[in-house]
């Protein structure tokens, strides 16, 4: 063939080729690089000409999604399952982005409509993220009284807690096997934060019955008491001015950790004053304070071998979980999320795992990590407030309290139970009750 000629036809190929696009025709339908905005317009425009497009909403939501236009993208969601209810992944995603903005009720319905789909079951163990964590929660008091404060009796059998049925808090006792109660101790005054000794011979909780003030009762200060459970003889621990609250027994049963205001001096208001850690022996001798800082420190407990003490405090501006040695030496950061606030430390009895309360998400909920602070994993997930998180002697089961159904309740977090043994008609109930509430 002539050398002319074949030049010619090669030429007459690339140009078709180029005309064709490489081999593919661009969609006109399909968004063009460059920014997000860019990508945005051009789906919008095409989107409003194309009103039952699902495709280009789909792909409109997620943009809105990456630069943080969540009103756009759930709108544009809801489009989607106007026009097809069956867009379970659609679904799914539309819970998702609702419960991350605060609204679980509207959350739980999308989920409740996705496991009620012939997807259902695809997405199990996703959905069940959301109902109860990795672990099943179970309710342990459902009376109209508010109760709080839970903590295991040294053979795990019992809680002791406190609980409002009239104006004050009692301390009752509560039998988990035959689910009855016993009221401990009960005064016109208000009784809080109880907690068993080691050998489970004492209780040490608080008490205004000690201040004679005529003050109104939210505003009496708190002193630690201590009842022997053979003969009900109360024993007084601590007599100072200040509010004194929160007592924790080391393992030993040697030491109790409390927190107090004692030590702040200056004339502010009750409200106002700035709380530090101190230790004393069980019985009440040599009181020691252990922080001594212009930040409130509370929550204290001792590790499972009793050589360092965890605690949150507000130093670095939100509370954040700290540890130090049992000298109040050594003190280190351990958790610190900037999103929100740590509280409330609980050692498992292993010395494994810290439990703690958090708002990290929006939402005071119960976690845990490893005592040196890593692994952090969320256990709770519900718009209710769980606080107050306590290990069994066990480390089987975690007990806190939560208003989740109304008033405060007792619940136990089984950590034996993995939600993944729910099946799908289990999680459908519990979604249920969760957009009932």
């Amino acid at each position: 063939m002539n050398i002319v000629l074949r030049q010619g036809m090669i030429l007459l190929s690339a140009v078709a080729f180029l005309q064709c696009g490489g081999g593919r025709q661009v969609s006109q339908d399909e968004p063009v690089g460059g920014s997000s905005q860019d990508r945005i317009i051009k789906l919008e425009k095409q989107s409003a000409k194309k009103t039952n497009d699902i495709t280009l909403k789909k792909q409109l939501y997620r943009e809105y999604l990456g630069i943080g236009m969540t009103a756009k993208a759930l709108m544009t969601m809801e489009d989607i399952l106007i026009i097809d209810p069956n867009q379970t992944d659609v679904q799914f995603e539309y819970g998702e982005v609702q419960y991350q903005n605060g609204n679980y009720r509207k959350a739980y319905d999308a989920f409740l409509n996705v496991m009620q789909s012939t997807q259902g079951e695809a997405y199990r163990s996703r959905v069940a993220a959301y109902v109860s964590g990795g672990f099943t929660v179970q309710r342990v008091t459902s009376s109209s009284a508010a109760e709080g404060f839970p903590s295991f009796s040294p053979d795990g059998r019992k809680l002791l807690f406190q609980k409002k049925s009239g104006t004050n808090w009692d301390i009752v006792e509560y039998d988990l096997s035959t689910q009855s109660e016993a009221t401990i101790i009960a005064t016109p005054a208000d009784e809080e934060s109880p907690v068993y000794s080691p050998n489970g011979e004492l209780i040490t909780y608080t008490s205004t019955n000690e201040d004679a003030r005529p003050v109104d009762p939210n505003y009496k200060v708190r002193e630690i008491l201590q009842i022997d459970k053979t003969d009900n003889f109360v024993r007084k621990l601590t007599q100072s001015v200040a509010d004194d609250w929160l007592p924790r027994y080391s393992h030993s049963g040697e030491y109790l950790l409390f927190v107090s205001e004692r030590n702040d001096l200056r004339k502010v208001s009750y409200v106002a004053k700035q709380s530090d850690l101190f230790v004393m022996e069980s019985d009440g001798d040599f009181q020691v304070q252990l922080t001594n800082t212009p930040a409130n420190e509370g929550g204290a407990c001792f590790s499972a071998d009793d050589k360092r003490i965890f605690f949150h405090s507000d130093q670095n501006g939100t509370f954040d979980i700290f540890s130090m040695k049992r000298d109040g030496s050594q003190i280190m950061t351990l958790i610190d999320d900037d999103a929100g606030n740590d509280v409330n430390p609980c050692t498992s009895p292993d010395g494994n795992w810290i439990a703690f309360v958090s708002d990290r998400d929006g939402n005071y909920e119960i976690y845990r990590a490893r005592t040196n602070g890593s692994g952090e994993e969320r256990l709770t997930f519900h718009p209710g407030v769980d606080s107050n998180p306590a290990f069994s002697p066990d480390g089987s089961m975690i007990a806190f309290h939560s208003n989740r159904n109304g008033n405060y309740d007792i619940y136990v977090i089984n950590l034996s139970a993995p939600t993944a043994v729910l099946n799908s008609a289990e999680l459908v109930s519990r979604l249920r009750e969760l957009s009932q509430n």
